[in-house]
């Protein structure tokens, strides 16, 4: 009789877990094919949902490698769900550089700038401007090929203008600018060769 109530209860913890996937795989589902009917809160929170996700399979060091691009493009296309119901939303700024550093992290750069012009485009007074152009100059200075100066040129000059760069920042985007000519990579070991005499 026992054993008769024990195996109910294991069963009946069974079907609830079962149920309770069946229904966020529902969920998750439903905002995947019906993405027009869900309202700012739920998008939101399947984006959170997501991000707690990865922030959990991070804390483990020895899987980070195992993630999934996957995961990294169902975040993104979770944002950019987000972004093109609700356009005008300060949280679509977030949405928008959150897919900026996902694509940056993917090394596919040339989507990674182009949500980087769209954030600058839409949202002018984005809080984290200066970190967003020293991405882009970046983006363009030693990723991209082939190289663009006027780009590099272009974002590391707006960079210049913003009043929250850091004095060493600022320092290090002038002397860049003056030796644009060289590719990262010798700008590199030309700055490396410049510590190493005046050391001597």
């Amino acid at each position: 009789m026992m054993i008769n109530k024990s195996l109910f209860l294991l069963t009946l913890i069974i079907v609830l877990l079962v149920s309770c996937k069946d229904a966020t795989s529902e969920k998750v589902d439903a905002l995947k094919n019906k993405e027009g009917t869900f309202s700012s809160i739920e998008l939101k929170g399947s984006i959170k949902q997501m991000e707690d996700s990865i922030a959990g399979m991070l804390q483990n060091k020895s899987s980070i490698k195992l993630i999934p691009n996957l995961t990294y493009i169902e975040l993104i296309n979770r944002l950019k769900t987000y972004y093109k119901r609700f356009p005008n939303d300060p949280y679509s700024a977030e949405c928008l550089f959150k897919i900026h550093i996902k694509y940056m992290d993917l090394n596919a750069l040339e989507n990674s700038v182009a949500y980087g012009d769209t954030l600058l485009a839409n949202f002018p007074n984005f809080q984290n401007r200066d970190f967003l152009l020293e991405s882009m100059g970046s983006a363009y200075d030693s990723g991209i090929e082939p190289r663009d100066t006027a780009m590099v040129r272009r974002y590391y000059t707006l960079l210049l203008k913003e009043p929250t760069v850091a004095p060493e920042t600022r320092e290090g985007i002038i002397m860049r600018l003056k030796y644009i000519k060289m590719n990262f990579f010798e700008y590199v070991n030309f700055q490396s060769k410049k510590a190493s005499n005046s050391k001597k």
